[in-house]
């Protein structure tokens, strides 16, 4: 049973990363192009929009999709299939009433949101992306109610459904708004536009899949026990798993939203710019951000997978799966998150170079910005699975706290910073890395009070650290070499490649990974002992 329990980990996590792969790909054809042909200012306002809709967003379905996943994955591993099944029925009708209620708090509150924001020609963007706050709701509940079955088809689907006709209908109708009216703001909220539009056609999708999905239950739990706890019990469980986790994610996007007001009133009374020049500092901030997000985002799956499993196996107590999943789940971020941070960091300036090639003073102003954002990007990728983990053992009170407290450290640094006429936008990003590596190790400090056993983070970080070291000096002295040859932002591709290869291999030679981790791969048997690598012993079981 734990070894059905860590393949279905690492396989929905595989899933979840394939899909965010394409997704992050699609992405980028979606704000590159509105990047090069929005200019800065208008830009600012589809960045407003955005960290408005993240704080509506993380209110109405942040802790709620967890609580979901947790508790549908508790009832399958003690197999009681019905409560599960009703805990999605209760989760759906209060996921679209607070959905509800979120767009329409959204549409007609747009103007004194957008004014409190501090760029208040950002309302007719916040009333465009209002819908998505209805169908992000509801595809919320859906997604929990799967992830929790371990089953996370439907979500990666669902996701490359969102991100194509975003692409498609977003970038199709700005491009059209540039060329028939010559209006930037205006081209700013038909890309958003076309953001709900794909929101609604996830949903329908999602939708479809769950009704099929009854069927085949239906046919399969012929005769079983339908026993279940009552819709009251369970709303009251929701809404108790719920309620920490939600404040605790929000204070993560209302940090973001409490940040971007700061930023543009500092700028202005402190730092002394005016409001254009602020909103232009706003888009160039924003940009960088964006490419910040991308690498952190294939950790996202990691976590999301955890979840279920691992309250699973602390549910059935089962040592075995929670020493296994949770040392694995740490590696992996780890694996993924340090590199991204290293590689972001040396080639911030030829990659915003790339990705901004019609704009290059654009470019040169996001590189700085982007080479500190990038400091923290293994910081926030550590605080999605330490997050997943504390939320598994039924502590979600533990990383509300600490985020809290990094809140505070970031609130007040971005104050103080960004009113140095020196510092300007850079405050913000400092303020991040300072506020992000906080709560990072206060959740391991946590961590290691309920797994003592667990293997040393710096022990698990220091190999990778390494290897990523030598990927960075081999792949920027490739980068150097090509330059004399081709443009920065075109010799930065194969280096980048080059740092892919460069790092499997130091991977592979300081024995970074375990037997454990290379055994779970397809054929990874084969592979780990190929590769030389021993078998762990076996860990031992709760009493």
């Amino acid at each position: 049973m734990a070894r059905e329990k860590k393949q279905s980990f690492v396989v929905g996590a595989a899933i979840l990363s394939a899909s965010t792969l394409l997704v992050k790909v699609l992405g980028l054809l979606f704000s590159i192009p509105l990047a090069n042909v929005i200019d800065d200012r208008a830009m600012s306002y589809f960045y407003t929009a955005y960290d408005i809709f993240g704080v509506f967003l993380v209110l109405s379905t942040a802790g709620l999709p967890v609580a979901v996943s947790r508790m549908v994955g508790t009832a399958y591993a003690q197999g009681r299939q019905k409560e599960a099944d009703r805990v999605f029925s209760v989760a759906f009708w209060l996921f679209f009433s607070i959905g509800l209620l979120g767009c329409l708090a959204m549409f007609f509150g747009a103007a004194p949101i957008a004014r409190f924001s501090g760029n208040p020609r950002a309302d007719k963007a916040v009333m465009a992306l209002a819908p998505t706050m209805f169908f992000i709701s509801i595809m919320s509940a859906l997604r929990g109610y799967f992830q929790g079955r371990s089953n996370m088809v439907p979500t990666a689907v669902s996701q490359i459904i969102e991100a194509t006709t975003k692409v498609v209908i977003g970038v199709g109708l700005a491009s059209f708004i540039i060329s028939r009216y010559d209006d930037d703001a205006w081209a700013a909220v038909g890309a958003i536009t076309g953001v709900s539009i794909s929101a609604g056609l996830g949903t329908l999708y999602l939708v479809c899949y769950k009704l099929r999905q009854n069927r085949l239950d239906k046919r399969e739990r012929a005769g079983e026990d339908l026993a279940a706890a009552p819709r009251r019990e369970l709303l009251m469980n929701l809404i108790r798993f719920a309620v920490p986790i939600t404040l605790g994610s929000c204070f993560l996007s209302l940090l973001d939203f409490v940040d971007s007001a700061i930023l543009m009133d500092r700028l202005q009374n402190g730092a002394g710019f005016a409001l254009d020049a602020a909103e232009a500092m706003k888009g160039v901030l924003g940009h960088a951000r964006k490419f910040f997000d991308l690498p952190g985002s294939f950790v996202v799956p990691i976590s999301t997978s955890l979840l279920p499993v691992l309250s699973g196996a602390v549910a059935a107590k089962d040592q075995r799966s929670v020493d296994h999943i949770t040392a694995i789940s740490m590696r992996l971020t780890l694996l993924i998150s340090i590199p991204a941070s290293v590689g972001m960091c040396i080639f911030s300036d030829p990659i915003c170079q790339l990705l901004l090639a019609n704009k290059p003073d654009t470019a040169a102003q996001a590189a700085p910005l982007l080479a500190v954002l990038s400091l923290a990007i293994f910081l926030n990728s550590t605080l999605f699975t330490t997050n997943a983990i504390l939320q598994s053992f039924g502590k979600p009170i533990l990383p509300v706290l600490h985020m809290a407290a990094g809140g505070v450290v970031k609130i007040a640094l971005s104050f103080v910073l960004i009113g140095v006429p020196e510092i300007n936008a850079m405050g913000s990003s400092v303020s991040t890395v300072c506020s992000y590596l906080l709560i990072m190790v206060l959740n391991l400090w946590s961590i290691r009070g309920l797994m003592p056993q667990m293997p040393s983070f710096l022990g698990m970080a220091l190999p990778m650290a390494g290897s990523s070291l030598v990927m960075g000096a081999v792949s920027y002295g490739a980068y150097f070499c090509l330059t004399l040859f081709l443009s920065p932002k075109l010799a930065v591709v194969p280096a980048i490649f080059l740092a892919v290869g460069v790092y499997a291999l130091c991977v592979v030679a300081f024995r970074v990974v375990t037997y454990d981790d290379v055994a779970m791969l397809p054929k990874g048997e084969k592979l780990a002992r190929l590769l030389r690598l021993r078998p762990s012993g076996q860990p031992r079981h709760l009493k």
